[in-house]
C-alpha cells in the first residue's frame, strides 16, 4: 500500500491485483461516505440558517409586491422531508472536496505526472466555480427572477362582475347607493410600529402595507393590498416546489459556470485552438443560449438569459486564459 500513497512517477511501475484494487476502492468509498454523513449532520444542525438563506429571496419578492410571504405544506411529512433533503444536498456540497480527494487517491496511481498536475489545477477550480455559480444564483439572481415570475400572475385577468367583459355581457347598470354611510374612526398611517402601543390600538404600517392591532401584549397583523391590484392568480408556492426550483436553478448555474474549465481543457489539450474558438464565436453564443435553455429547470426567458450572459462572460475568460497557455507553450523550448 506504500506504493499507492507514494504515487510513483510512472504508473506502469505499480502492479496491483484485482483484490488490492477492490480493497483500496472499499476504503475510499467508506471514507467518502463517512465524510458525507458528517457533513449532512452538520448541515442538518444548521438547517434553519440554510433554509433562511434559500427562502429570503422569496420573502423579499413577495413583500415587495404586496403578497403575504408564506408557503403551503401539502402533506404532513413535506416539511420534515424537505428539511432533511436540503441538509443532504448541502452536505454533499460541503463534503464534495473530501469525496473528490478520495476519488483522487484511488485513480491517481494510474495517472502520469502531467495528468496529475492537470487534475490538481482543474479539480479545485471546478469546485470553486460550481460554488460561485450556485451562490450567484441564490444571492444575486433569485430575488429578481422570483419578482418577475410572481408578477406574471397579474397577467391573468379577474373574471368577476367588475371586469369589463362581464359588464358588457350583463348590460346591468351599477346601482346607486342612497343610504348614508358612517365612516369608522380614522386609522393612523405609520411608517413603522409605534414604540409603546396601547391595548386596542390599530394602525396601518407603510413598511409592508399591513393593518395591525395591539391586543394583550401581542401585535396582530393582516397584509392588505390596494383594491385596484386585485389578482385572480395568487402566487403561493409549496415548500417542495419552491426548494426544488431553487436547488435545480443553483445546480444549473453551478454546471453553467464550468464552461471556462471546459474551454481551457480543450485548448490546452490541442483539440481546438483559441483562434478557432474566436472564429466560431457567433455559433458558440447560440450554443450557450440553447444550453442555458436546456439546463435551467424554469422555461422562462429571464432564467435562460440570467445564466446565458454569465456563461458567455466565463467563456471569454476561459478563452483568454487558453490563449495565454498557447503562447506559453509556443515560447517554451521544444525538446530535441
Amino acid at each position: 500500500m506504500s506504493k499507492i500513497r507514494s504515487l510513483p512517477h510512472d504508473p506502469d511501475e505499480v502492479r496491483m491485483s484485482f483484490g488490492d484494487h477492490l480493497d483500496e476502492l472499499r476504503r475510499c468509498l467508506i471514507r467518502a461516505i463517512l465524510g458525507l454523513v458528517i457533513a449532512s449532520i452538520l448541515c442538518f444542525y444548521f438547517g434553519d440558517r440554510i433554509i433562511s438563506v434559500l427562502t429570503a429571496p422569496y420573502y423579499a419578492a413577495m413583500k415587495d409586491r404586496g403578497f403575504d410571504p408564506q408557503m403551503i405544506q401539502l402533506d404532513p411529512t413535506e416539511a420534515f422531508l424537505q428539511y432533511f433533503t436540503i441538509a443532504l444536498k448541502f452536505g454533499f456540497v460541503v463534503a464534495a472536496p473530501w469525496i473528490l480527494y478520495q476519488i483522487w487517491r484511488f485513480v491517481a496511481v494510474g495517472l502520469y505526472p502531467s495528468e496529475r498536475r492537470m487534475i490538481r489545477v482543474f479539480a479545485p477550480a471546478s469546485i470553486v466555480l460550481f460554488i460561485t455559480g450556485a451562490s450567484f444564483m441564490v444571492l444575486v439572481v433569485l430575488t429578481g427572477l422570483l419578482g418577475y415570475l410572481i408578477s406574471v400572475a397579474a397577467w391573468f385577468p379577474v373574471p368577476g362582475p367588475d371586469s369589463s367583459l362581464m359588464k358588457f355581457l350583463q348590460h346591468t347598470p351599477t346601482p346607486v347607493t342612497t343610504q348614508p354611510t358612517t365612516l369608522p374612526a380614522a386609522i393612523p398611517v405609520l411608517n413603522d410600529d409605534p414604540r409603546t402601543p396601547r391595548q386596542g390600538d390599530a394602525w396601518f404600517r407603510r413598511a409592508d402595507n399591513s393593518l395591525n392591532v395591539f391586543v394583550d401584549g401581542e401585535r396582530y397583523t393582516l397584509p392588505l393590498k390596494a383594491a385596484n391590484r386585485e389578482q385572480f392568480v395568487q402566487p403561493f408556492f409549496s415548500i417542495t416546489d419552491y426548494l426544488d426550483f431553487v436547488t435545480g436553478m443553483a445546480l444549473a448555474f453551478g454546471l453553467g459556470f464550468q464552461l471556462p474549465i471546459v474551454v481551457i481543457f480543450i485548448i490546452n489539450a490541442g483539440i481546438i485552438t483559441s483562434a478557432q474558438f474566436r472564429g466560431a464565436r457567433r455559433y458558440i453564443i447560440l450554443g450557450i443560449v440553447i444550453a442555458a435553455a436546456f439546463i435551467t429547470p424554469s422555461p422562462d426567458i429571464p432564467s435562460m438569459l440570467m445564466l446565458a450572459v454569465p456563461m458567455f462572460v466565463l467563456f471569454e475568460s476561459g478563452l483568454i486564459i487558453g490563449r495565454s497557455l498557447e503562447r506559453r507553450k509556443a515560447a517554451a523550448p521544444q525538446p530535441e
